[in-house]
């Protein structure tokens, strides 16, 4: 799958968490396999310009957007993988 590809699927809102110095908010595909968290840090109850994206795909997170798009270039949206144990 291509980075082009990966902003035609919708994504839902999950949840959203603030704390005092970060706030998180997370979305999910329609079919929960491919997400993403994005995290904004606060400063004096103020948010800072920055914003971290962590992408996920199958419960693997991948902390940089690199990293994600060499992972998604070997995903397959037709092929569900087994899973074993715990979720990441």
């Amino acid at each position: 799958m291509t980075f082009e590809e990966l902003k035609k699927i919708p994504f839902r809102y999950v949840c959203h968490l603030a704390m005092e110095d970060e706030h998180c908010t997370t979305y999910i595909s329609e079919d929960g396999r491919i997400g993403f968290c994005d995290h904004v840090k606060y400063k004096n109850g103020q948010p800072t310009k920055r914003v971290i994206r962590h992408w996920q795909i199958d419960g693997i997170v991948y902390e940089t957007t690199p990293k994600f798009i060499e992972a998604l270039k070997e995903f397959n949206p037709k092929i569900i993988p087994i899973r074993k144990g715990n979720f990441k």
